[in-house]
């Protein structure tokens, strides 16, 4: 893939293409876009065989060339990473993993496979956060959808999320920081710092969405920043009308 390659329609589509967001009819004219189109052809089929490698399960392989394979990659991605270059370090750790699964032996200490799995979680969280960090909202949108498929993920890619939804300059990528932080409610620092996100958007469509993730977590310390934004005398008209009722709810809660 080109350093500098762009395609307007990729910019516009490829995202939620890739999260099976687009209608029927939309879906149907990227396909045949993509078949034409050789960038938005390598970019989908390489998160295709991203999304598709197999779990890492143990059995027969070194410790030390896996270790070497991973801290090979973490040289070789620079501080300021193009999109292809962090597709091709994301497949290098992704392959390696799954070899390492096949590989390995199952008479290893349980220890030395659980360490394999933290310090590929390790290179998970830098692929998610570094997306987060792109020019591109295309990239952030895959930043936030990877970071997603990462269990148990750590304080470093949960606040990229916050920060995301706090600041990025576009509303879809807000929106989906927003439905991904949801994920980790149970986490109180989480609820709060989406709860003093709220003031911050200017966005009609992520302030209901932040405002209905509140009530749902019954996050009772969101009633302040409902009361601040309600009393705006720019506020919608839609939003100030839900934030009226969401007051009323988080009281009987």
């Amino acid at each position: 893939m080109s350093q500098t390659s762009f395609c307007p329609t990729g910019e516009r589509q490829l995202a939620a293409y890739l999260e099976n967001r687009l209608s029927p009819k939309d879906r149907d004219q990227f396909r045949e876009h993509a078949n034409l189109c050789s960038i938005c052809r390598e970019e989908v089929e390489l998160w295709d065989k991203l999304s598709n490698l197999p779990a890492a399960t143990p059995g027969p392989y070194f410790r030390h060339d896996f270790e070497a394979m991973l801290a090979r990659e973490t040289r070789n991605i620079p501080q300021r990473q193009t999109t292809w270059q962090l597709y091709a370090a994301a497949a290098a750790i992704a392959i390696g993993a799954f070899l390492a699964g096949t590989y390995f032996s199952g008479q290893k200490p349980k220890s030395e496979i659980a360490e394999l799995r933290e310090e590929l979680r390790g290179m998970r969280t830098m692929f998610a956060t570094s997306l987060l960090q792109q020019q591109s909202a295309v990239e952030r949108l895959r930043g936030v959808n990877y970071s997603v498929r990462i269990d148990n993920p750590d304080e470093e890619v949960v606040g990229a999320l916050i920060q995301t939804l706090r600041s990025d300059s576009s509303v879809d990528v807000r929106l989906a920081a927003t439905d991904a932080l949801r994920r980790y409610s149970n986490r109180p620092q989480v609820r709060q710092s989406m709860a003093e996100a709220l003031t911050l958007q200017d966005s009609p469509l992520v302030q209901l969405a932040l405002i209905d993730a509140m009530v749902e977590f019954r996050e009772r310390r969101a009633a302040p920043a409902f009361a601040q934004l309600a009393a705006s005398q720019s506020i919608d008209p839609t939003v100030k009308t839900r934030l009226v009722k969401a007051i009323e709810e988080l009281k009987v809660q």
